[in-house]
């Protein structure tokens, strides 16, 4: 079950980026967001949210929040993370309405990491870290940290996408 989850969630991102994406990092995520249907607003969350999504029925976009308090990396991957759930809901499982919360670490559903929390973190990393730029920089001879700060995203988001890509 979990291959195939983080194998349909590289394919989905790669799908994404394919239709949207100028082969510049770092990968400019409101916009691809935008141009996919969904719409972004920053905010400030509750304390224990990061960010959630949100789709109706009756809406043609969905909205995704994110806590505009966070630093800049991890409002790039909760918004990235918040549309792998709009993909997977609406492109794979062809859903018309939904709703995910995300929950900071230590917060209040921690241990609840569904195959959809797994498939929206391993889209955001594919999206924001995309595998050929991720092997160009590897070639390059850069580092960890010199990635990460190219792509715009954590040290540990970097670190994790790396690990994943050891999994093919």
């Amino acid at each position: 079950m979990a291959e195939l989850v983080w194998k349909q969630a590289r394919e989905a991102a790669r799908k994404v980026l394919d239709g949207n994406w100028d082969q510049q990092v770092p990968v400019k995520i409101e916009q691809i967001c935008r141009a996919c249907g969904v719409t972004t607003y920053k905010c400030i969350m509750p304390d224990d949210l990061s960010g959630m999504i949100v789709k109706r029925a009756a809406e043609r976009d969905a909205k995704a929040f994110i806590d505009k308090e966070e630093p800049g990396v991890r409002q790039r991957f909760t918004l990235a993370h918040e549309l792998g759930h709009f993909i997977e809901r609406t492109v794979i499982a062809q859903d018309d309405e939904y709703g995910f919360e995300e929950v900071r670490m230590g917060g209040r559903r921690e241990k609840d990491y569904f195959p959809h929390e797994f498939f929206a973190d391993e889209f955001a990393g594919a999206i924001l870290m995309p595998e050929s730029k991720v092997e160009e920089f590897q070639s390059a001879g850069k580092d960890v940290a010199a990635m990460a700060q190219l792509f715009d995203v954590s040290v540990s988001a970097m670190r994790m996408r790396l690990d994943n890509l050891q999994r093919q």
